[in-house]
């Protein structure tokens, strides 16, 4: 919770968008990088790999492994709105922990 505190009270001096920009850019402020990438980004990682099953269905190989970073993948494509109900039973087993 404290490093939460230190991000938001960081980028809290901000007035603009370009203020916040160059207060998220961690070349210009390194503390700011050095509390996403050890604290927020290792907290992200946790909470989107809880409940994730092992592995999940592949037409090619029959199945591949899980990662958060699947999940991220799988969320994040142009265009996309939701994860599928079939992604969202195929990779939590039916509960999806968000």
């Amino acid at each position: 919770i404290a490093s939460v505190d230190k991000i938001v009270a960081h980028f809290s001096t901000a007035r603009n968008l370009v203020q916040k920009t160059q207060l998220g850019d961690s070349r210009l402020s390194p503390d700011i990088g050095y509390v996403v990438l050890t604290t927020l980004c290792p907290a992200l990682r946790a909470l989107v790999g809880d409940g994730l099953k092992p592995f999940q269905k592949d037409v090619i190989t029959g199945q591949r492994p899980s990662s958060p970073w699947s999940v991220v993948e799988a969320s994040a494509k142009p265009g996309r709105k939701e994860v599928s109900e079939r992604q969202e039973v195929g990779l939590f087993g039916g509960r999806f922990p968000f």
